[in-house]
């Protein structure tokens, strides 16, 4: 039988369709008006925003841009750090900018949505404690009443809090990732138990804002419509109830505990053949995929190590010369860059290189300064070392992905090690006249965070009275405690940091007596270790399993059984979550429902979802394309608010994600809003993410996570011309039929 398939109506007339954007994407940076994603930024040594796409002086030819493609809603973020620099004292001049931008706004006949929050706060909020210290949701009201009071009588539409779903991640950390993925992230000292605390004091301050800041603004505009806009995961149907249903589950802290160590700890405990490293390894993003890392315990640089005749002053005098260098370093990566004529020497160990440059194989050696120094021990008149100005390495421990526990232990030894005085006495036992002073983590905005929890871990290494931690049933700290002693894997060739005695044979250096350390902390006997040599090449594969095949499946299953990564933030305004995360009086604080959406699966095939994972970490290229996602969300939403208008506050793509182009992903998108208004479901308005390119929170701008309708050439273009793009025409012809046509 054949079935004929009916046209979609084109969509209402009143239904909008419109663009987006945000302040720290598109404004230019402000010196003396930081953000913390600015801070995040240079912290990290991240993509700094720059110039952006200079929204703050271009706003008129985008909103003009946005009005010839026939918009009616035109989305932004107010900056929070330029409208209140310091607590409580406004900028009025940065208010009058923001009434100018939604005067041009309305001017071109377009509806102005006006975002709060779009993930950042200005850094006196963090000093105060940030978005989980007890005045957050005060200190917001007072911003929303602050910006309400301003422009209530031009702005309807209200978006307190962008993706609060999204800001859980400044506060746990997956065990498979490095680093928090954004602001403002804890201390590598933080516990699991610590992270669970920060976890649920920050969703119920979300929705405690929100609440706030909806009461405050429905003072000065009756009629406003608020709503804030979490991004779901794109999943089957099937799967996202699996995940409310986890949510629900969340009736204390007890089970918001079990679920967070799902998505903190690996659930299936794996080793190698060292149960930590402490072998002079810096702390990479590359490495950190494969292990774990600490906090640091030393800091250095890359340097040269040259004959003191050498005429060799830098990286500059290296071409044609042969640089002898140790296989399985950083230095490799370096030298690329450094000097591209430079020919690499490579061998086992920096004591090989030394050889090598005594022999004359070599012109010099790359390698860590503290390592130089340390090689070159009583003869220093033989050698110079030539500092390159290079970024700091940060030596750490590292344990396999998802010890969660083993890991805190490691860190209370190290932190232990460095206060206690230890850290100094060996460095000038061990390096002489080279030691240095003691290196310190890097500064982060979590030291100010979560002051609480700086006074906690500062007690728990001062007074360490008291049981010695036991590990849980299963568990890789379990495992030590049971077998009696910590394996450490070392080197053998690291003078100062472990090196074996002429005299003796036996192992001594800084990491060998952190080592010893180590094992005070498990076991209150620093003599219950084992020491098993590693070479540079070997030290991250000693800590890892056969069974690391296993990992995608287990991440697969840490996301999905736990309760956070679901769409709690709409479960609890529809009254569906517990009331100790989301308070009575903060159900059903929405006149309109918000969401975003990008990427999704049709069926749970893993390397779909490890991409729809890996989407969520920045990596758009191959981001998982499925429109029928968006129809299942819009179903989903109308279900679970009878009534509410729907609002789809960000929907678009990069040039080309998943082998489908933008054009093609707009008009695929766009005729599941027609489907689902066809059904009767109120979707009121479509907002495409977005007008412009815009700086993506710290990565490096090109075609993988450019999302313009109009693309501007962020790096390469003094002038920052925007460039319509075939989507911006396509786009144009959407918007004029109030229809999709699908290739």
């Amino acid at each position: 039988m054949w079935f004929i398939r009916r046209p979609l109506r084109p969509l209402p007339a009143s239904f909008r369709f419109g663009v987006a954007t945000a302040d720290h994407q598109c404004e230019a940076y402000q010196p003396g008006r930081d953000d913390v994603w600015d801070l995040w930024e240079r912290r990290l040594g991240l993509q700094q925003r720059g110039r952006a796409t200079d929204f703050w002086n271009r706003y008129p030819e985008d909103v003009a841009l946005a009005r010839d493609l026939g918009c009616r809603a035109f989305r932004f973020s107010i900056a929070w750090t330029r409208v209140e620099p310091s607590p409580g004292q406004y900028d009025e001049s940065a208010f009058d900018h923001y009434r100018d931008v939604i005067r041009t706004i309305r001017e071109s006949g377009m509806e102005p949505f006006v975002t709060l929050l779009h993930f950042v706060w200005p850094p006196h909020v963090q000093e105060r404690g940030g978005l989980i210290g007890p005045d957050f949701p005060g200190t917001f009201e007072r911003y929303a009443d602050a910006a309400a009071r301003r422009f209530g009588d031009a702005v309807r539409f209200w978006i307190p809090i962008n993706e609060p779903n999204g800001l859980v991640y400044g506060y746990v950390k997956p065990w498979w990732q490095m680093d928090y993925a954004s602001p403002p992230g804890l201390p590598p000292e933080t516990t699991l138990d610590e992270q669970i605390d920060a976890v649920g004091a920050l969703i119920q301050n979300l929705f405690r804002a929100h609440a706030a800041a909806r009461a405050a603004i429905k003072r000065h505009v009756p009629d406003a419509r608020v709503g804030s806009n979490p991004l779901p995961l794109g999943l089957p149907p099937w799967l996202q109830s699996l995940l409310d249903r986890n949510a629900g589950r969340l009736e204390d802290r007890e089970t918001l505990a079990r679920q967070v160590s799902r998505l903190a700890e690996r659930p299936m405990q794996m080793h190698g053949r060292v149960d930590v490293a402490v072998a002079t390894l810096s702390r990479t993003a590359g490495r950190a995929r494969r292990v774990a890392f600490s906090t640091d315990y030393h800091v250095t640089q890359l340097a040269l190590l040259v004959p003191s005749a050498s005429i060799i002053a830098g990286g500059q005098d290296l071409s044609g010369k042969a640089v002898a260098l140790c296989r399985g370093t950083t230095a490799q990566e370096f030298l690329r860059d450094l000097a591209p004529g430079a020919r690499a020497l490579l061998v086992a160990s920096e004591l090989a290189a030394l050889d090598a440059l005594e022999r004359g194989a070599a012109d010099a050696v790359l390698a860590d300064d503290s390592i130089l120094r340390g090689l070159i021990g009583q003869h220093r008149d033989r050698y110079r070392v030539v500092d390159l100005g290079t970024t700091e390495q940060r030596y750490a421990a590292a344990v396999p992905q998802g010890n969660t526990a083993l890991l805190e232990v490691v860190n209370r030894a190290i932190e232990r090690f460095k206060m206690s005085g230890a850290w100094a006495s060996s460095v000038a036992r061990h390096f002489g006249d080279a030691a240095q002073s003691i290196p310190r983590s890097p500064g982060s905005l979590s030291e100010q965070t979560a002051g609480w929890l700086q006074q906690k871990s500062q007690a728990r290494i001062e007074n360490p009275a008291g049981p010695l931690p036991l590990g849980g049933p299963g568990s890789a700290l379990r495992r030590i405690q049971d077998r009696g002693y910590v394996v450490v894997g070392v080197r053998a060739d690291a003078p100062g940091f472990s090196a074996r005695e002429p005299s003796s044979g036996n192992l001594a250096g800084l990491e060998v007596d952190l080592a010893h350390g180590i094992a005070a902390e498990i076991f209150g006997d620093a003599d219950r270790l084992r020491f098993r040599v590693v070479t540079p090449a070997e030290r991250v594969a000693a800590l890892r399993s056969p069974l690391g095949f296993l990992d995608p499946l287990l991440r697969t299953y840490s996301i999905v059984a736990t309760g956070i990564t679901s769409n709690w933030w709409h479960l609890g305004m529809a009254g569906k979550l517990p009331r100790f995360l989301c308070p009575s009086d903060c159900v059903d604080q929405q006149d309109f429902v918000a969401f975003d959406y990008y990427w999704g699966i049709r069926t749970l095939r893993l390397d779909r979802i490890q991409r729809l994972f890996q989407a969520a970490n920045r990596q758009f290229e191959d981001a998982p394309v499925w429109p029928g996602a968006l129809g299942d969300l819009l179903r989903y939403h109308a279900r679970l608010f009878p009534g509410l208008p729907i609002v789809i506050c960000e929907n678009g793509s990069v040039d080309v994600a998943d082998g489908v182009n933008r054009v093609s992903y707009l008009r695929r998108h766009v005729r599941q809003v027609q489907r689902a208004v066809a059904r009767g479901i109120p979707v009121v308005a479509y907002l495409c993410w977005s007008i412009t390119s815009n700086r993506e929170w710290g990565t490096t701008f090109g075609p993988g996570n450019d999302f313009g309708v109009y693309h501007v050439d962020l790096d390469r273009d003094p002038e920052l011309t925007r460039v319509a793009t075939p989507s911006a025409a396509a786009y144009r012809e959407i918007i004029v039929k109030r229809s999709a046509t699908v290739d």
